[in-house]
């Protein structure tokens, strides 16, 4: 028994890796729903009591006497009732964290710090898996994050925002898609990094960040906005959350157990398609506040059938896709 776990050992802590990130999407998820909107609403009632405390302050008061302009644009920047004020502060602060961090991997993997030894010994121990029956499901898997499917998707977006007649959230999709490719095809010229070298998927390109991990938060994040945006249920809204960031996260980890990337290349690319996806977001928002966008409308039988149909031909294709091109370029 100890020789046999011994003898699969990556296998089982992968399996490990897998089991308890779905436990913990699964808790957090029924969580949510449980006790979600009491949480809102317990912080929209702090939000509001901190506001009025904070604002009869003597000190506070003094400054909106002595600088009135200049306190007026500080309350504009939380006020709730318009994109300017409090979503846009929050959307900014999140950018700047992002790229703070993305900065601090960077300095890390140039500099050959303590995350290119981690990345390393993962490699080593993901090269191991290169005959193991799991790579199949892998390959199908990083399908998903590939240039025709991703180019597919987006097409097939389109369409449906054409017929929905809410074409300026192609807006939104674009920046998202467009804008982290190419800081994505940027990064990789830049630090030029090479791949790892039991690579099972034949590729040209360098490695950091990677593409992939990138397209799966920008792309599929986009996707998983807009399906939150378009929902009146709480309960929906949480459970395609939940199902977008376990898919991103099997796309991510899919990288690795194929060695195409580093650890250090998906964090990175997760960490660029979040910026980006999070710059859509943010014009999403603006042409909301400005009603360019409804996402009120009643979907009707044939719009929603029209989205399952374009989930399955997207399945069809990345099946498709991963048997003609993939599968012939293992080893």
């Amino acid at each position: 028994m100890i020789a046999l776990i011994e003898q699969h050992l990556q296998l089982l802590a992968l399996g490990i890796v897998l089991i308890l990130t779905m436990a913990l999407l699964w808790l957090i998820q029924h969580l949510m729903i449980r006790y979600g909107k009491r949480i809102l609403g317990l912080i929209s009632r702090v939000d509001f009591w901190l506001r009025g405390h904070i604002a009869r302050l003597p000190l506070m008061v003094r400054l909106q006497q002595k600088y009135p302009v200049m306190f007026g644009f500080i309350t504009k920047r939380f006020a709730r009732g318009h994109f300017s004020g409090l979503i846009l502060t929050i959307l900014t602060l999140l950018n700047i964290y992002i790229l703070a961090l993305f900065a601090g991997l960077v300095e890390d993997v140039v500099e050959a710090d303590s995350i290119v030894t981690t990345d390393l010994f993962v490699s080593q121990h993901m090269s191991v898996l290169q005959d193991s029956s799991i790579v199949p499901a892998f390959v199908f898997i990083t399908s998903l994050g590939s240039t025709p499917i991703t180019c597919l998707i987006i097409l097939l977006t389109a369409i449906l925002c054409a017929v929905v007649r809410q074409p300026y959230i192609l807006i939104g999709l674009l920046i998202s898609a467009i804008g982290s490719t190419a800081f994505t095809f940027l990064s990789k010229m830049a630090f030029q990094r090479s791949r790892p070298i039991d690579i099972l998927l034949m590729e040209h390109t360098y490695s950091f960040p990677s593409g992939h991990a990138t397209i799966s938060i920008a792309l599929y994040g986009f996707l998983a906005y807009m399906a939150i945006r378009f929902s009146q249920s709480f309960i929906h809204q949480v459970r395609i959350l939940s199902l977008t960031i376990l898919l991103c996260l099997l796309i991510g980890l899919s990288r690795i157990v194929l060695n195409e990337h580093y650890l250090s290349d998906v964090m990175g690319g997760f960490l660029v398609g979040t910026l980006w996806l999070t710059i859509a977001i943010s014009m999403m928002e603006w042409l909301t506040a400005r009603g360019k966008i409804d996402w009120r409308i009643v979907w009707s039988a044939p719009q929603r059938y029209m989205v399952w149909f374009s989930v399955v031909a997207v399945l069809i294709a990345t099946f498709v896709y991963a048997n003609i091109y993939q599968f012939p370029l293992l080893g």
